[in-house]
């Protein structure tokens, strides 16, 4: 159930949004109760530049069917405008399920604090 996502952001703030996933078989908000999420962006060479997970806490598990990443404004300023690749996901009871995948559109951030 790997759905395509093509998003956008900027590198002078912080990276902050929810993921809402339904179970494709039956439209239930899949439970990510005791479960491993991660985030990986990655440049077109394969240079891993932010993972995000619920190890680390960038990612945490707002309810069921929902988790937030929260990318801090310092971890985003070490990317440069441009696209990468982006993939997500999570594992549960020893199965590893693919989320989704796609680009993240890196815009240069004017105003810097």
């Amino acid at each position: 159930m790997s759905i395509i996502l093509n998003a956008s952001t900027t590198n002078n703030a912080d990276w902050k949004t929810q993921f809402q996933f339904n179970d494709a078989d039956t439209g239930d908000l899949i439970d990510f109760t005791g479960a491993t999420i991660e985030v990986d962006v990655k440049d077109f060479d394969g240079c891993l530049r932010i993972q995000a997970s619920t190890s680390n806490g960038l990612i945490t598990i707002q309810s069921t069917g929902i988790f937030e990443l929260d990318v801090p404004a310092a971890t985003m300023e070490c990317l440069c405008p441009g696209t990468y690749q982006i993939g997500g996901v999570y594992s549960l009871n020893g199965e590893t399920i693919s989320l989704f995948t796609g680009s993240l559109a890196i815009i240069s951030g004017v105003a810097r604090l």
